[in-house]
């Protein structure tokens, strides 16, 4: 039987970067989610006890922790919460993909409504999801907040990709108002679910990484700033995701391994974030795990690092084996079957 209170020691010397004798690591199969497909999707289209599925139905084969990390539940995260709360429509497609079309208007009028009043349908249904999930806990899990996407990414979705960088250059304080506004938003949707989320061991889990931190954690992501220059995240950006950073006691950002991970060094100077995580691009084109270990080995010697997403079991074992043990957490899905056989 696993030892909670020595577990989440081990947590807390992640989020303090302090060593370890071995990284956090959960490897687990591919699952596959609920999906609309070709459509708009609306808040009246999300049915509380269709996307609860058997929670609070005791199963001998799920249990509170699994691996070095914790087994975790969320709104449905296929929704792009944020989004959607900000006011853009959304459309999903059919590859399990959704998107937001833009919000705001040729001057952009339309902002005043990005920080959402309380009766926000989006919002409502997204505590909605969060409650059935605490109300339903039998302990074989932790309640988290959901997938929320940062301040970049919520620019993007309100001006589409094209007039965001047109914007970041032409029109820098109005820009500046949308990220302040945004990032408003984004600390009110997360704080609105940790009042209904009780405290594990007087702490909290991020979102699917289930890292505990012995106070309020954030993990969020700036998947938009791909398409920006390090100097442009850091000059116009970054502020406004250090500002989430504050809001937070422990703060984890992700970066995408063959997307937005040029942006790590200003990362690794900003005092306010405990920790990176890094999710595996696994497109044709995408650096290989064994090209990325000189990047995460840079970036475990400022921050703690979380490395996710699909692999294999070779992978894991070579990230676990090239790697401090340091600060360093492994979140793996695993694409082949060596997981049962091996054992974990």
């Amino acid at each position: 039987m696993t030892d909670l209170r020595a577990l989440l020691d081990r947590h807390i010397a992640f989020w303090r970067h302090e060593e370890a004798d071995e990284p956090l690591v959960r490897a687990l199969p591919r699952h596959e989610r609920r999906k609309f497909e070709n459509t708009d999707v609306t808040p009246d289209m999300l049915d509380v006890e269709e996307l609860t599925p058997l929670v609070g139905r005791r199963n001998p084969d799920k249990g509170l922790v699994q691996g070095d990390l914790l087994r975790g539940l969320c709104a449905f995260s296929r929704i792009p919460w944020m989004e959607a709360i900000i006011g853009c429509e959304i459309h999903a497609g059919n590859d399990e993909a959704m998107w937001p079309r833009p919000a705001l208007g040729p001057n952009l009028e339309g902002r005043e409504r990005i920080v959402p009043t309380d009766d926000n349908p989006w919002l409502v249904k997204l505590l909605e999801l969060t409650q059935a999930l605490v109300d339903a806990n039998d302990g074989t899990y932790v309640v988290t907040h959901t997938l929320q996407r940062g301040p970049s990414d919520m620019l993007s979705a309100l001006v589409g990709d094209e007039r965001m960088g047109l914007l970041l250059y032409d029109s820098p304080e109005d820009v500046a108002d949308i990220l302040r506004r945004a990032s408003q938003a984004f600390i009110q949707v997360a704080r609105a679910q940790y009042a209904r989320i009780p405290p594990l061991e007087g702490g909290w889990v991020c979102w699917a990484y289930g890292l505990w931190a012995p106070g309020s954690v954030i993990r969020f992501q700036s998947d938009s700033s791909s398409q920006l220059s390090p100097r442009m995240y850091r000059e116009q950006i970054l502020p406004h995701d250090r500002t989430i950073m504050r809001a937070f006691e422990y703060s984890i950002l992700d970066l995408h391994s063959a997307g937005t991970l040029h942006i790590h060094p200003a990362l690794l100077e900003t005092e306010e974030l405990n920790a990176i995580s890094v999710t595996l691009d696994r497109y044709a084109n995408a650096p290989t795990v064994e090209e990325l270990l000189p990047t995460f080995a840079a970036i475990l010697e400022a921050k703690s690092l979380l490395v996710t997403g699909e692999m294999t079991w070779a992978e894991l074992e070579l990230i676990r084996r090239s790697l401090p043990a340091r600060g360093l957490a492994i979140n793996a899905q695993l694409t082949d079957k060596l997981l049962w056989q091996r054992g974990v």
